[in-house]
């Protein structure tokens, strides 16, 4: 995997992915947000969004409210 970008945002940070799919056989981008609480020492929960295969890694930051 690699990090295509990253920026602060609401105290955590957003991070954009690009990853190999063997699947779809091409680069597939998912965004996440860490919150600053979490840690390799401190875990936090986790909420998945899946939108859809049409749909972009911008989803979940831009369309969703999320933030």
């Amino acid at each position: 995997m690699e990090v295509i970008s990253e920026n602060k945002c609401f105290g955590g940070t957003v991070k954009f992915i690009k990853h190999a799919s063997k699947y779809v056989n091409t680069d597939m981008t998912f965004s996440i947000f860490v919150p600053a609480q979490a840690s390799e020492q401190s875990s936090v929960p986790v909420l998945y969004y899946l939108s859809g295969l049409t749909c972009t890694a911008e989803n979940f930051t831009f369309k969703a409210g999320a933030f």
